[in-house]
């Protein structure tokens, strides 16, 4: 039985979570949704990765960090599907994660 706060919490997001994953693991991860869903979790994992690293803002910073650890693999999208379309699409992954990386590090180049 939860006692504090935390704990209602924890098991409030834990409920979500199961539900979430309940409902998205059994579809087809080569759906349109999930597909679509997999490069945007990719461009927005690495800008805000690039955006934590280079940043000059703390605030912004700080929000990037938070944005980038809730489009973490395993979080957003279900490991399994994750792993099925980073093997199917590798050659688009990674392209669009050089490509986001470069233009990340152009947009938050150091200003001297």
């Amino acid at each position: 039985m939860p006692d504090t706060l935390a704990d209602y919490l924890a098991a409030a997001l834990r409920s979500v979570g199961d539900f979430y994953h309940s409902i998205v693991d059994p579809l087809n991860p080569f759906s349109r949704g999930n597909v679509i869903l997999f490069f945007v979790c990719i461009v927005v994992y690495t800008y805000t990765w690039v955006a934590v690293w280079r940043s000059e803002r703390a605030w912004f910073r700080f929000i990037c960090f938070i944005v980038n650890q809730v489009f973490t693999v395993g979080i957003l999208i279900p490991w399994a599907s994750t792993l099925v379309l980073t093997y199917a699409y590798w050659q688009a992954a990674l392209a669009t994660f050089a490509g986001t990386g470069a233009v990340s590090l152009i947009a938050f180049r150091r200003r001297r």
